[in-house]
Formats: C-alpha cells, structure tokens, sequence
C-alpha cells in the first residue's frame, strides 16, 4: 500500500529452528535397488546435497527401477523446508523535501515454511506471531534524543486471551488477505524422461498465515496488533508489514483492509514494494517483469510522462489566465439572469405540489411537533404549497445567489481546475508490466510559475488557449468587458449564454418540475436531518411546537427555506451542464497537442524535427523544458537499480515517481504477476525439487 512519509518500523522475526525431515517410508509397490536407493537417498532433502549423474548414469538408474519408482517414493512424504532471514531492502521515493520526492530504505526479511506435497501440490506457511505493543507519536524535541516518531516503544506483550474482538480481527484479516493470494499461483516444470517424452507438472501453491499468541512461541515474524483506539494512517502510526490496525484512516489508505494486509503479506515472503519508483527503478522493474520489452515500453512510458508534465505544469497559468478573463464571462452569464429565473419560477411553481414535497413537508411537522397540533398539518401544507407559497421571489431569490459575479466565478473556476487535474490521476498501462500511475510532485505544478524560465513560454501558451479579454476601443462608452475570440475557452465559455432561449437548450432540459420537486425533497431532507441532530453536551434540545400559530410559521420557514435552496441548485446545475462539457473539450484538446509535439520531438530525427518547424513555439518550449528535466533525472539515477540506498548509490530527489497499481503496488487492484515470485520459485527449485524434474516456473492467474 501506499506508505505515508513516517519510516516504516521493521523488526527481525523469531528465529527459528530448520524443519525437521519425515522419515523416510518405504513405497508401497516398488523394489527399489540398494544401488538406486544408494545413488538416490536425500532427494527429499533439503540438506542433502544432490547427485550429479552422467548421462549414461541417469540412463542405467532409469533402466534399473525407472522414474516412477523414484518419484512415487518421494511423493510418499511430504517434504518441507524453512525460508529463513532471506533479508532484502527496498528504495522507496515516498518523502517530501522541497517540492520533490526524497528516498528512504527498508528492510524486508521473507521467512516462512515450504512443503511440497509429492505432486499434487505446494504449500507457503507464515507463522505470524500477533502482539500489543505502542508506537512512539511524539517527536524528539530540538537537539535532543529519543525515539523516532513512529518507533514502538516499550515492551511488546501479549494480547491478552479474554481480548477477543483483537485476536478475533487478526485471525480474520489474515483469511481474507489470503483470498487475494490463494488460487492465483502454480509451479509449472516437467520430469525428465530418458526413454520417452518428459512428464508435465503443475503444482498449485496454497498460502497460509497461523496466528500465534504466545509472546515466547516460534513463529516466523511478529506483527503488532493495535486496539481500535490507535488509528492507522495518524501520526507515528503508518500501516506496514509490522503493524496492522482495527481502524484506520480511510483518507491515507482507501482500500479495504482485506488488500491492504494481503500487500502486507506479500512482504512476509520477500516481495518488495512496486510504488514510489524513479525513472531507473521503472527501468529495472520493466526489465524484470517483460525483458524482450522493456525498452520499447520504457520510451513509451517516457513519452506519457513529458505529456503529464507539460499538462501538470501548465495547470496553474491556464487558471490564472481564466481568471483574468472572468469579468466578461460572468458578465455575460449574469445577463441571460431574467430568463433563468421565469424559467426556474415556472418549475418551482408546479414542482412544489408534486406529492413528494407534500409528504416530506408534512413528515418534518409532524417530527417537530406535539400530537395536540398535528391533525391542522394538513391544512397548513396544503396552504404553504399552493395560494402562499411565492415561486417568483423564491426562484429570484435563488437564482441570485447561485449567479452572483463571486459564485459563477469560483464555480467556473474550480471546475476548470478539476477538469485540468483530472487526466493527471490516469493510470498508463504498460506492455508486460500493467497499470502505472505517474506521480508529479509540487516541483512540476510549480514548474512554469512568475519568475521560472518557463514563465513566458507557459503564459503564452495559457493565452492562445483560454484567450483574453481585447482591450476597449478608445472612446466607447463603459460596460461589460469583451469576450475573447470565439475559438478560445473564455469565448467558448461567454457565448453559452446565449444558447439557453433554444428549444432543447440546458435550460429547457434541465430545469423541469421534476428536478425542481427533487431539489425540493432534498433541501427539506437536509433540513430535517440538521434539526435531528443531537444537541451539544450540557444544551437542551428545542421543545416540540405545542401551538399552531407556531406550527404554521414553521411551515411556511421550510418551505421558503427548502425552495430558495432548490432554486439556487437548479440555477448551479445550469452552469455546470453547460460549462464543464466545454472545460473539458478544451483539456482534451490540449491534450491532443500536447502529446502531438511530445510525439514530435521524442521520435523524430533531429535533422527532420529541424526542418519541419515548431507549430507552436510556446508548446515547444514547454515539452522541451520537461524532457530536460526527465532526462536529467533518468541520468543521475542511470544504472542505480531497484534499491540504490542499499548498494551505497546515491539518490537524487525525483520530480516525478511511478506506482504499480496492482497488489504490491499501490493496491488499486489485486494484480500479480509471475516475476514477483521468482525468489520463492527459486527457494522451491533449490529446496523441493526432485533429481529428475527441470526447473519449475511461476504461472500466475
């Protein structure tokens, strides 16, 4: 999962002693020759060190008994081994240090029990020892010593047996992570056969995890239990492969929990982590997930990162220009005012004797007040939904507030931030890899800001697409600002408008009876739902109405409450189907243009992108200033691998990190892949392999 900035607490797990051979059994059926037995004794071993035959040798033992004879000896008894203090570290670029991601290293030490059974399948036991014990949320003071934030502190303990809802949420997330592993893994390998066609095998694997609660028993890693009141994802409480919570913070880790502890249980049998990668730890793990094509997936990653960066650093100047042009964009939204209130005025007046309104309006009275007063509900809601209920002022009143030159701005101004950021958060799929996300950190946003040398390149790019306002002609009388050409987003944006008196227009479609009685049902729902609320400590709540000169008035409050409210979203649901269609149309095609001159310039021959000439010298600029950047990064980390800290390489901060989406990634999906278990295939091969079999491989599905 995605790790918050704390450091990740590692603990070395319980040693623990090699596994015990079974004794060997006769097999049932063969009379194995003492010269085979002999030759053969220890396959099923794993201390044992395996004979090296001639051909000719392997011919005569398989003339003498045959493979079968051998192989159904084996399969007779299970054999298991130990995968102990197989200790690896990991790079991560999940700290923050002026705008950039900064690395830090972690450890990761797999332990856990194989057992092979004959063929029918192979088994991955981790013995998780669970305990209590807290973590450090406080930082040292200034100068002075003491343990990191972060850091358990005092002695671990036992979770005590009448703590049921604690080992009872340990023994159950540890089930459920495993749906997320078993069924998905098998060993795929063949037996040789000299004197006829190898045999094929496919040994499925089961994961296990066996809670143990002693603090002294054995068990291969230990993993921290916090109780409910500990929230995973506060400070000093990060969730990692030693630490697990009941309740966590859904805003730092939004998956479930089920697949958050099965990525936890990925690291108990050595898989690193696949989030917060450099540029050249992408490298590495492209070449180790898809060799043949790393390299034509890795330009292709590279292409799609310059893209976000162009987009990503573009953002706030394209804004900036927007706002400069607001003035005439709301000035001519507000002007098309008075046929949005008659329109707003007709809806509210038949929407509010729908009989939604009616049963709410009454449901609400009869909440708020005493049984003495309710048989005159009716009568009052009958009264405030037809001859006093004023649908002209209230749509007025609406429309005025959602069309006031402040909140069409910020509206349109943030749904213009949102549409720019939105395509940032898109995953890329890799060949051979998977989904990626491109992560840009605050360097990039910032890249093209006043006193940047992009600044002017930036400016001018946000210019020819959002336009801007052309100055009044000398002498002309004073108004409304003018719009910007037709082809620019604010032009684009002012003329809207003008579209709303035609037949089928936002206007016409959305502003209904209909809609209006949904907005109305709604408005009254919130406002029951803030008077049912529970009164602050030592406040009592209101009494209920006991007269019904009180209850009329209430009436009527709710009603004009709930239809201002319903007229003010009618009028901001207006804006919003007409504007964001264009905001978004505007991205896209940005978007296009970007990736065109990105295309551009990273594939094509620089004698030919000489001769062609820049379409827009702006976007030139800007692609070029973000390549550099990349390029810049991709050579201080050249050659630095999966985990530069840990070979002594240096780390440079990055602008920009990559996060795998599936399982050991960011856990966005359960997705595996067949390299990520090549340590583990490789213990099988070196541990649980008979003499006669090649080496198996992973298969995942």
């Amino acid at each position: 999962m995605e790790k918050p900035a704390q450091a990740k607490i590692e603990r070395e797990p319980a040693s623990r002693p090699e596994a015990k051979r079974a004794p060997e059994q006769a097999t049932a059926g063969h009379d194995v020759p003492v010269a085979l037995e002999q030759a053969v004794g220890g396959l099923d071993g794993a201390d044992t060190a395996r004979p090296v035959l001639a051909p000719a040798a392997l011919l005569a033992l398989q003339r003498a008994a045959g493979n079968r004879a051998v192989v159904a000896r084996l399969d007779a008894t299970a054999q298991r081994v130990a995968v102990t203090n197989q200790a690896t570290s990991e790079t991560l670029y999940n700290q923050s240090s002026g705008g950039q991601a900064t690395a830090a290293q972690y450890s990761i030490n797999a332990n856990y029990e194989m057992t092979r059974a004959g063929d029918s399948g192979a088994t991955v036991q981790v013995k998780i020892k669970f305990l209590s014990q807290a973590r450090n949320t406080v930082p040292p003071p200034p100068g002075g010593s003491g343990p990191a934030v972060g850091a358990l502190i005092g002695s671990p303990a036992e979770i005590p047996a009448s703590d049921t809802a604690r080992r009872d949420w340990a023994t159950n997330m540890t089930t459920s992570a495993l749906t997320h592993w078993n069924g998905r893994l098998t060993l795929v390998g063949e037996e040789v056969n000299v004197l006829s066609a190898n045999t094929p095998k496919r040994l499925p694997v089961t994961f296990q995890a066996v809670p143990v609660w002693g603090l002294n028993e054995e068990a291969h890693n230990t993993v921290i239990v916090h109780p409910p009141a500990v929230q995973g994802g506060s400070t000093g409480n990060p969730i990692d492969a030693g630490n697990y919570y009941m309740n966590k913070d859904a805003s730092v880790y939004p998956a479930n929990d089920d697949i958050i502890y099965a990525h936890e249980y990925g690291h108990l049998i050595g898989i690193p982590d696949e989030y917060s990668q450099s540029n050249a730890q992408m490298n590495a793990l492209l070449h180790q997930a898809s060799p043949s094509g790393a390299a034509s997936s890795m330009a292709a990653l590279d292409r799609k990162t310059v893209e976000r960066m162009v987009l990503s650093a573009m953002g706030r100047p394209l804004y900036a220009q927007l706002q400069t042009t607001m003035p005439a964009v709301t000035g001519a939204i507000r002007a098309e005012m008075a046929q949005v209130k008659t329109k707003i005025a007709q809806a509210a007046k038949a929407g509010v004797r729908d009989p939604a309104v009616r049963a709410e309006l009454t449901s609400e009275l009869n909440a708020l007040s005493e049984a003495a007063v309710q048989p005159g509900i009716p009568s009052a809601v009958a009264f405030e939904t037809t001859a006093n209920f004023s649908n002209v002022t209230v749509a007025g009143q609406g429309v005025e507030t959602a069309f006031s030159a402040g909140a069409v701005g910020t509206q349109i101004g943030d749904a213009y931030w949102r549409v720019l950021r939105a395509p940032l958060a898109d995953v890329v799929n890799v060949a051979g890899l998977g989904d990626v996300k491109i992560n840009l950190q605050s360097a990039i946003t910032s890249a093209a800001g006043a006193g940047t040398p992009q600044a002017a390149s930036a400016s001018g790019l946000a210019t020819t697409v959002v336009g801007a306002s052309p100055a009044p002609a000398a002498g002309a009388p004073p108004g409304l600002p003018a719009l910007p050409p037709p082809s620019t987003l604010a032009g684009q944006i002012g003329a809207l408008p003008g579209t709303w008196s035609a037949a089928g227009s936002a206007l016409q479609t959305g502003v209904t009876p209909a809609a209006f009685t949904a907005k109305m049902v709604a408005a009254l729902q919130s406002a029951a739902a803030a008077a049912a609320a529970p009164a602050p400590p030592g406040v009592a709540p209101p009494p209920k109405i006991a007269r019904a000169p009180e209850m009329w008035r209430k009436a009527l409050q709710l009603m004009t409450g709930g239809a201002k409210e319903a007229a003010r979203q009618l009028a901001v649901d207006l804006i919003a189907t007409s504007v964001e269609p264009v905001l978004t149309a505007s991205v896209t095609a940005l978007q296009t243009g970007i990736q065109t001159e990105v295309t551009r310039i990273m594939t094509t021959p620089p004698a030919t992108l000489a001769a062609a000439g820049p379409p827009d010298p702006n976007m030139t600029a800007m692609v070029n200033a973000m390549k550099a950047r990349l390029d810049a990064a991709k050579a201080a980390t050249a050659g630095s691998g999966r985990d530069p800290l840990g070979s002594g390489q240096a780390a440079p901060a990055q602008d920009v990190t990559y996060s795998y989406q599936g399982l050991m990634g960011s856990n966005r999906s359960a997705a595996l892949r067949a390299d990520q278990f090549q340590p583990l295939v490789a213990q099988f091969n070196s541990k649980l392999k008979t003499f006669w079999e090649k080496a198996f491989r992973a298969d995942v599905h």
